[in-house]
């Protein structure tokens, strides 16, 4: 036999979307402000010198592993790091402003779910309310 009349678990239930959604708004304003200090570091221009010697110094270890007699890296040009050099200049702005535009896409999705959870917190409470109101007459 069934016990559907306890009026203890829709409660039950709405304690623990009420302390999932308590839980989600601060990961939510935190990955905000991440999103926002990654989208800063992006557009400043200082930092992607410093990222350009990164991947030079991380193709040249990779050489390094793969090639430890080095008879490939003989074969490279003494001009090669001025034209990767050269195409960085090319590729980093264009991955700078995809990496922009994908950080305001999530900042968007991001401000959907956090203006979603809150307004469902404030419906629970209210309901919550209101039934302890009920109960009580």
């Amino acid at each position: 036999m069934s016990n559907d009349s306890n009026p203890d678990h829709p409660q039950i239930c709405e304690d623990a979307m009420r302390n999932f959604i308590l839980l989600a708004l601060p990961w939510l304003s935190f990955q905000q402000q991440m999103l926002d200090i990654a989208k800063k570091g992006i557009k400043d221009a200082s930092h992607v010198k410093p990222t350009e010697k990164f991947a030079l110094h991380e193709l040249h270890a990779l050489m390094m592993i793969l090639d430890r007699s080095g008879t490939w890296r003989n074969l490279i040009d003494k001009d090669f790091e001025k034209r990767v050099e050269n195409a960085s200049k090319e590729v980093f702005p264009k991955v700078a402003s995809a990496s922009i535009q994908l950080i305001e896409a999530q900042e968007t999705i991001l401000k959907g779910a956090f203006e979603a959870l809150v307004t469902l917190k404030n419906n629970n409470s209210a309901n919550s309310t209101r039934k302890a109101a009920d109960k009580s007459d």
